[in-house]
């Protein structure tokens, strides 16, 4: 079931307490997080809903070292959906992680395809893979560090995309079992099949097997995060560089950023 948006805020809070888990599914860049990279205000936020036994899972598709990196800087410690769902990260009990791929693709062999449509189809493909350090630095506005750990990849590529996606290359892309899905800056090649929902259902698979399923909320900004929030019983919608269509089932938040999620959760009945 979707968000709709006929419910006061006192029905919402009663919907939520009445259900004993609930899970935040949510995008990183655009969403929870502000365009230096940071939490801002939502770091004290996301520890209070912590307390409240409520975690808050990234979905996102910058990879596990990427994710990691963050919540290490941050003192957070938890599950996230990776790479547009093509891994998981999941904690270990001595505050490590470990990374579990939900795919047999390698990102060499996606690679190699990426390498091949662009001569097929004489298409400028270009990605993470051909690129030096400096230019991914230059086109993401990551650091040095940052973007080394955005080019240690597992199962995906994003490739520099103006636009819709050329009809050829989906279909192209289709008969290898592969796809294309459009995030707020890059058109991002991953295998067929797996998005951020298949993600999120794999880890909750993995937290709440044989368990109540929990209430999900879904907080995103761009293509790649329709099928997460059509999956949530609440989403949100925050505004991006590359937005979700009007019409999407979903609260429009304000802003984007850490001010605009947690307006959205509040808007929701989560604070």
């Amino acid at each position: 079931m979707r968000y709709t948006p006929v419910l006061d805020q006192a029905e919402r809070r009663l919907s939520l307490m009445t259900h004993r888990h609930t899970v935040i599914f949510t995008d990183l860049d655009h969403t929870l997080l502000d365009a230096r990279g940071g939490l801002g205000k939502a770091a004290p936020f996301i520890r209070r809903l912590a307390a409240r036994g409520i975690p808050v899972i990234p979905a996102t598709s910058k990879t596990a070292a990427e994710v990691l990196n963050l919540w290490r800087r941050w003192s957070l410690h938890g599950p996230a959906v990776v790479e547009n769902g093509a891994a998981l990260c999941l904690p270990r009990r001595d505050r490590g992680w470990y990374v579990e791929r939900l795919t047999t693709w390698r990102y060499t062999s996606i690679r190699a395809a990426v390498r091949g449509l662009r001569s097929a189809l004489d298409l400028p493909l270009e990605g993470f893979g051909d690129w030096s350090l400096g230019t991914v630095c230059r086109l993401t506005g990551l650091s040095p560090i940052n973007a080394l750990a955005a080019r240690t990849r597992m199962a995906s590529e994003p490739l520099r995309w103006s636009g819709s996606p050329d009809q050829r290359l989906l279909d192209r892309l289709r008969a290898l079992g592969l796809t294309a899905l459009q995030g707020g800056r890059f058109l991002t090649v991953q295998p067929l099949g797996i998005d951020k929902s298949t993600g999120a259902s794999a880890l909750l698979h993995h937290l709440y097997a044989g368990s109540r399923r929990p209430r999900i909320i879904a907080l995103g900004d761009a293509p790649n995060d329709r099928r997460l929030l059509e999956m949530a019983d609440l989403a949100a919608c925050l505004p991006g560089p590359n937005p979700l269509p009007a019409d999407t089932s979903c609260l429009h938040a304000r802003q984007a950023g850490p001010t605009g999620w947690i307006d959205a959760l509040t808007r929701l009945g989560v604070a």
